[in-house]
């Protein structure tokens, strides 16, 4: 195993620390994380299926809590929490749900949802304990009404105190807005402020987001349908009041103005239009700097476009501040997501991407999720968080700085504080530190407190081999079922594991295997990387083997045969397996465990045969009763027409054969027309049970004969031992008796005293003993 510690002296770029944005899920199961640097990295767990409103909530470390779409809540492992169905969002709401903490309980959340198109459900909230169901969370409190109806439109600010939350909606059918408090005890009553456009009538102009500004100073609205408009307004967070500052409209009737969203320095503006009419949609910037309402008006660019067809796909939707300061762009129907790369930048250097991220299989729709933007402010960033190891620390952008000041927290320390503008702290122990960093300008003063974790730095413990076992050299491994063996007694909510084909990937953090990995030879080595959650500045490397063992080689399933009449009184099963039996277990469905058993009753057999590495094959052997066959059978018919019927008694399977053994057997029954005399019915089991045969005599006499001497056909009488013949008489065709026999003698040899008769038709008579007769014709022939 070789281990990688290494140091950080100088970042020549900033590195996003986690926050309770840090992961996002929307759409069809789309999801993305921020936790891993400035590129935000593919989900494929999510549960989420929704066209728009839904709103992700994280830890301070970017840990997931829980997500809703405002009608669901999934718990952290993906699982509807208990009570978590039925909220009274809507899929096709705007901002469906958003998320807010109780101030005074750190595992006390609240779920405020908006309904679609002003209808009655309007602004509810539910509760959510952390604490319950193992700590996954429970809804202990649903859809508690506080207006209606609402427009599709919320938002959350931090109040004056750094404390409390203002969460802002807004009426439908006047000009009103609704601030509620949320405080340490409760949600106090709300604070209306009537300004700005009525929104009324037409339920279309319900759509689109609205947002408050990184430093909750300032509310963007925008309103769809007819008049849709852009509006900024004044947000006091003292008191809860908003006043407006400009409203800008925006050039289509349907759908309008959809989604909109501040830079993280709350000094530009962005919104996207959706104009269906003309099938284009476009994305606008505004500075709002001035807060002159003419001044930001004219300030309105077209920064980007995106003309589509009927099927609205790939247009403009929401617009969505990130941990890593980008503002990332919602593409309706489509695996992929756009991105604002330089929010902060005036004009089109903002550098608009709108095939930023793909989503692979996963799919957005109109919405991304909602977050408290506060958030989102611009504060100061770290990484490195490793004992030992340099955490580095810088400002946010702002200008105009008089002085800095830094407080990391470290009691033990003594170079616990800092005026340097980006300065570095040797962390010695492990634990959450509160680090302060004040900054004073020309005309404020700020203070930004973050909770920071300091872990210590990881062991890579080398794992045991991975074996599997299969039929070719190829299997397909769950890499993360070595997540336990590689952390060793280290938390798996500190430190991730990710795995690579190679050293220098793994070094690097690239091109990470996926958890379900398809081996490309056999072996193969794999590496392992361990780092901290929330940094991937400090880490160590180990190693694995991944390596596929064939399946023990046995023979096909069979069906074998019992024969239940005959002799030996059980049959021998074999496993069938190549190898001498040493090097085996058996395990069969009766409990014995030796290569073969024996049997005597019908069933389904099984045995599962495991080598030393502990692969495993299964051979079926299907058993089945048979048994030789008890002769049965009758002659049907009259002299000329018989046939043989046989129905032997038994339970096996049976074929047929007349008079050779050794010949071809028939699958019938029935043998028809037989011939006159002796017969031999062979009856035989075809699954191996035996044979069985029987005499019998068919009585008849032949239809010709002709008595040349050759010792072929030279006499004519009655075959077969069935009938009683005392006498037989024989006619030329005048009717003239010509000889008369018994059955005992040789037969007529076709002379009448002593010359011999001509080639003709002759008629008999057969007298039997019980006086009935038998009369019939033939021919001579010479």
């Amino acid at each position: 195993m070789k281990r990688v510690l290494y140091l950080f002296l100088l970042l020549s770029f900033y590195s996003f620390s986690q926050s309770p944005a840090g992961i996002w899920y929307f759409g069809d199961k789309a999801g993305i994380s921020f936790n891993s640097g400035t590129t935000p990295v593919v989900l494929n767990d999510g549960q989420i299926d929704t066209n728009e409103g839904c709103a992700t909530l994280c830890d301070e470390n970017g840990g997931l809590l829980f997500y809703t779409d405002g009608v669901k809540i999934w718990n952290k492992n993906h699982a509807i929490m208990p009570n978590g169905t039925g909220l009274l969002g809507d899929p096709s709401s705007t901002q469906s749900a958003i998320i807010v903490p109780n101030p005074g309980n750190p595992n006390l959340f609240y779920v405020f949802t908006v309904d679609e198109l002003g209808k009655t459900n309007g602004l509810n909230y539910s509760v959510i304990d952390l604490t319950l169901d193992g700590g996954l969370g429970d809804v202990t409190t649903k859809n508690v009404l506080l207006a209606t109806p609402t427009l599709e439109k919320i938002t959350v600010a931090k109040h004056d105190n750094g404390i409390n939350f203002w969460v802002i909606a807004h009426r439908y059918g006047n000009n009103q807005f609704l601030s509620y408090q949320i405080t340490p005890t409760g949600i106090n009553p709300a604070v209306i402020s009537s300004v700005g456009v009525s929104i009324s009538s037409d339920t279309q102009r319900t759509l689109g987001y609205m947002k408050s500004s990184p430093d909750g100073k300032y509310v963007a609205s925008v309103n769809s349908g007819v008049g849709s408009v852009m509006q900024l307004f004044n947000f006091n967070n003292l008191t809860g009041q908003l006043s407006l500052i400009s409203t800008s409209p925006l050039n289509t009737d349907y759908i309008g103005g959809y989604g909109v969203e501040f830079s993280s320095n709350n000094k530009l503006l962005y919104v996207s239009n959706i104009d269906l009419d003309n099938f284009k949609s476009e994305l606008f910037q505004y500075n709002i700097e001035s807060l002159n309402d003419s001044t930001i008006n004219a300030s309105k660019t077209l920064i980007a476009q995106f003309d589509f067809d009927n099927f609205q796909e790939g247009i403009i939707t929401a617009l969505q501040l990130a941990p890593n300061q980008k503002i990332y762009i919602g593409r309706n129907n489509t695996s992929s997501l756009g991105v604002i790369n330089n929010p902060n930048t005036v004009g089109i250097g903002c550098n608009v991407n709108l095939t930023a991220v793909n989503l692979g299989a996963n799919i957005c729709y109109y919405g991304l999720p909602s977050f408290i933007t506060s958030y989102l402010d611009q504060s100061f960033t770290s990484s490195n968080y490793c004992t030992g190891n340099a955490t580095q620390f810088n400002i946010p952008e702002i200008e105009n700085i008089v002085s800095i000041s830094w407080n990391f927290g470290d009691v033990s320390s003594s170079s616990n504080v800092s005026t340097l503008t980006n300065p570095t702290h040797v962390f010695t122990s492990a634990g959450v530190y509160e680090v302060n960093l004040t900054i004073i300008t020309t005309t404020t003063s700020k203070t930004y407190t973050k909770n920071i974790t300091i872990l210590d730095s990881p062991t890579a413990f080398q794992p045991a081999n991975f074996i599997s076992c299969g039929t070719t050299d190829f299997s397909e491994f769950i890499l993360s079922d070595k997540n336990s063996e590689v952390l060793g007694s280290q938390s798996a909510s500190d430190y991730s594991v990710s795995y690579f084909l190679n050293y220098d990937d793994a070094f690097n953090n690239e091109n990470p295997l996926a958890t379900n990995y398809t081996n490309i030879s056999n072996p193969q080595t794999v590496y392992a990387r361990i780092q901290p959650i929330n940094g991937d500045d400090c880490f160590d490397i180990t190693n694995f083997n991944l390596i596929v063992n064939d399946n023990p080689q046995l023979l096909p399933d069979v069906e074998v045969f019992y024969c239940l009449n005959t002799f030996p009184s059980k049959i021998s099963l074999s496993a069938g397996n190549s190898g001498a039996a040493s090097n085996f277990d058996f395990l069969w469905s009766t409990g014995e465990t030796s290569q073969s058993i024996l049997v005597n009753t019908a069933g389904i057999y099984t045995v599962d045969v495991t080598d030393s590495f502990g692969c495993t094959s299964t051979r079926t052997i299907t058993v089945t009763n048979s048994e030789i066959a008890t002769l049965n059978y009758t002659i049907e018919g009259s002299i000329g027409n018989y046939n043989l019927v046989v129905n032997p008694l038994g339970s096996g399977n049976y074929v047929y054969s007349l008079d050779n053994e050794s010949g071809t057997y028939q699958t019938s029954n029935v043998f028809y027309d037989l011939i006159p005399g002796e017969h031999i019915i062979y009856v035989k089991d075809s699954k191996g049970c035996g044979t069985v045969s029987d005499e019998f005599s068919v009585i008849g006499y032949p239809n010709f004969f002709t008595p040349n001497d050759d010792g072929i056909n030279d006499y004519w009488k009655f075959t077969g031992r069935f009938l009683d013949i005392k006498q037989i008489l024989i006619f030329d065709r005048f009717g003239k008796l010509i000889y008369h026999f018994n059955q005992n003698t040789a037969g007529w040899d076709g002379t009448y005293n002593g010359i011999k008769m001509p080639s003709s038709d002759y008629w008999f008579v057969a007298k039997q003993n019980n006086g009935e007769e038998i009369k019939g014709h033939f021919s001579l022939i010479r």
